[in-house]
């Protein structure tokens, strides 16, 4: 029979994860809103740079890609940056992994998996890596700064191809996303001439200062999509982590009670057939 006490003592410390459980989730969650609140500047900011961009378009053909031969290939992956979120990183980095060719490097945000990713690669294909921001705030200078390590690759002419890929955990729940950067496709851009920009760039200059813009709003987006994903996975484990806990919680209030229950009914019978 388990003693009153040591049951007493289980309970105490189950109350304890309870409310370590109960705020993990909590800020997990307004993490999670935070992120869908700043998105609606990220995208107005993208929706502004595809403006100029079909404005700029409808003055000249538009640039061909063009592929170097034999060029290397990068994918940026916005991972997680901490546990307790259940299978997201492990989903993360097996998307990064799936049809991996030898052609393939990866640059990494996110702690949790990079150290998933180092485990299952060779030592030189991480490029580059970086911890997910700690808050919103900070996301732009991160993807400013994964734009620049990606694009500096590019100029050396060690790279010539650029993809990223991340989570989006609405509308339809968790779904990863492999999005194409580099060979920039401006023919998702209709040219629209409207009226016509006064610029001391040249037209080549100004389409390539516009792609790069371009790039970094969606490289901004999909680390702000990664960090929501992130949180919004984090939120669904702590809810099932909380579940759990006040089931054991339940389970041991009852045990508690019954071994109390018997603990008086000896302590009882022993004073009755005490004699003195």
């Amino acid at each position: 029979m388990n003693r009153p006490e040591e049951i007493k003592a289980r309970l105490d410390n189950i109350s304890q994860i309870e409310g370590i459980v109960g705020a993990l989730r909590a800020i997990a969650a307004g993490h999670q809103q935070e992120a869908r609140h700043h998105l609606d500047a990220v995208r107005a900011h993208e929706a502004t740079v595809a403006g100029a961009l079909a404005r700029a378009l409808a003055t000249g053909p538009a640039p061909a890609p063009g592929l170097r031969v034999g060029g290397r290939a990068l994918l940026i992956v916005s991972g997680a940056a901490q546990g307790f979120s259940g299978d997201y990183s492990d989903q993360i980095s097996k998307a990064a992994l799936s049809g991996q060719t030898t052609d393939l490097d990866l640059m990494v945000v996110g702690h949790r998996t990079l150290q998933t990713l180092s485990e299952k690669t060779p030592p030189d294909t991480i490029v580059w890596s970086a911890d997910m921001a700690p808050h919103m705030a900070e996301i732009p200078a991160l993807a400013s700064r994964t734009v620049d390590a990606a694009l500096s690759l590019v100029a050396q002419g060690s790279h010539d191809r650029i993809a990223i890929l991340f989570a989006d955990a609405e509308p339809q729940g968790q779904r990863l996303i492999r999005r194409t950067l580099v060979p920039f496709d401006f023919g998702r851009f209709a040219p629209h001439p409207g009226s016509r920009a006064q610029t001391t760039l040249s037209r080549p200059d100004l389409l390539a200062a516009l792609a790069e813009e371009y790039v970094f709003a969606e490289v901004c987006e999909a680390l702000m999509l990664g960090f929501a994903s992130e949180s919004a996975a984090r939120a669904a484990a702590m809810a099932r982590a909380q579940t759990n806990v006040r089931r054991i919680s339940s389970d041991l209030t009852r045990l508690f009670s019954q071994a109390r229950q018997e603990q008086m009914t000896t302590e009882i019978i022993e004073l009755s057939t005490n004699r003195t």
